[in-house]
């Protein structure tokens, strides 16, 4: 689906309305892959139900759909214009890889903030701070994003899980309830324990969360909310994509606005896990 293409030679019979946002999407680029519906709405004096007319008539279900594949297409655009000046090669300095590497660093985060979806990030947030436990499920490496993710957000005062076994995940996934939240980390949404976790765990009632860079998946279909990030690819290593950065810079995200409602609780009960840690690295000694 190239959404940029059908904008810019639309096939549709456009309305005096379609014309407006059609003329808003092509001026405003990434900035209007992150507008709310809302923002549209009012930029462009059309109504709600307009927006989303709009959408469906590129072949997509809701407007979320339609900026994720406009912002897929703006960054394959760009990624076509930048790929000359970032293709890391052997014999290149160390300095001018570090500067190709900082570009696409930033190319990543910036991608990953316009595919985030800020509501879902909101929805999740809550989700967590009224759970009775939250998971965090994953495998390989993934499973580090988990473990190191249930690890910061444990330390202020949630009851958080980390399982990255297949087996433990299986078993813990037997337990939930519809007082639990489980969040899937899983760049592709393929890996089979996972999927099959999350099938368990729907069925048991709780809350299903997944990070992870694709909507067409088979854990996507299990999912009540999710948060999507973008992927770089490395032409050196041969297609390499890597997704650490993004789920990293989501998870610091959902750990300050998790911060900003619990409040002065959270902030002392990092301290006190602080302390603690800290006096059991003096007493090693």
């Amino acid at each position: 689906m190239n959404i940029l293409k059908k904008l810019s030679n639309p096939q549709i019979k456009a309305s005096k309305s379609d014309n407006k946002l059609i003329h808003y999407f092509l001026s405003n680029g990434l900035k209007a892959c992150s507008a709310s519906i809302s923002e549209i709405s009012a930029e462009c004096d059309i109504s709600h139900a307009t927006v989303t007319r709009f959408a469906r008539k590129f072949g997509v279900e809701t407007l979320k759909d339609f900026k994720i594949a406009l912002a897929q297409d703006l960054g394959a655009q760009d990624n076509d214009n930048r790929e000359k000046r970032t293709a890391i090669n052997l014999k290149e300095s160390c300095e001018t890889t570090a500067q190709k590497l900082l570009q696409l660093n930033q190319t990543l985060l910036s991608q990953t903030a316009v595919e985030i979806g800020f509501e879902s990030v909101t929805r999740m947030v809550k989700e967590m701070v009224n759970a009775r436990h939250v998971f965090f499920f994953g495998i390989g490496s993934s499973g580090f994003l988990a473990r190191d993710s249930a690890r910061k957000i444990a330390r202020i005062g949630l009851d958080v899980r980390c399982y990255t076994d297949s087996h433990e995940i299986m078993t813990q996934s037997i337990m939930t309830n519809s007082q639990d939240l489980v969040i899937y980390i899983s760049n592709s949404g393929q890996t089979g324990e996972l999927v099959r976790s999350a099938a368990i765990c729907s069925k048991k009632g709780a809350k299903i969360c997944a990070i992870t860079a694709e909507t067409s998946s088979p854990l996507y279909s299990f999912t009540d909310i999710t948060i999507l990030h973008a992927v770089q690819d490395y032409d050196l290593a041969h297609g390499y994509a890597d997704s650490r950065l993004s789920v990293f810079f989501i998870i610091d995200l959902i750990y300050i606005e998790l911060i900003k409602i619990i409040g002065e609780k959270a902030i002392k009960i990092k301290q006190e896990t602080q302390n603690a840690i800290d006096s059991l690295s003096q007493n090693s000694y």
